[in-house]
């Protein structure tokens, strides 16, 4: 096998990648998941996230990726560690969005989605990445 499918194949641990992108991953699981049960994700995501912003621009990247994927998102039970194919793009995605790196996110999804939808998935990225580094960067508010 080449050395691009042994990336491409290799299962890969969540854990490895920095604290924002498994959020990322993890809020794709939970919103994914409360959507198949009829559940509204919000109210969870804001709690999980720190962040009423962050929980809705989860909402919208999670609402793009049903969207635009071409098959079904394929994801894991929120309690496993290792990544799906479609997660580890998610990941890299927001690894990519988090180093500001449009090249490498577009790259990374160039064999799942055309040119639109990459940007337009890209933009959604950012804007929780975004979201998610600032409620980690609030001070927690004492409700007492």
């Amino acid at each position: 096998m080449s050395d691009g499918l042994d990336r491409t194949f290799a299962l890969r641990d969540l854990r490895e990648h920095p604290l924002v992108a498994m959020h990322v991953v993890m809020g794709t699981r939970l919103s994914l998941l409360f959507a198949r049960a009829g559940r509204d994700p919000l109210p969870d995501l804001a709690v999980r996230l720190r962040s009423v912003r962050a929980a809705r621009a989860q909402q919208a990247l999670t609402a793009a990726v049903g969207h635009y994927w071409p098959d079904m998102f394929t994801l894991r039970r929120p309690c496993c560690m290792i990544l799906s194919p479609d997660e580890m793009v998610l990941a890299d995605v927001a690894v990519a969005a988090m180093r500001g790196d449009r090249a490498s996110a577009m790259d990374a999804m160039r064999d799942f989605l055309p040119g639109r939808a990459r940007d337009l998935l890209f933009r959604e990225m950012v804007e929780l990445v975004d979201a998610i580094r600032s409620a980690q960067t609030e001070p927690a508010r004492n409700e007492g």
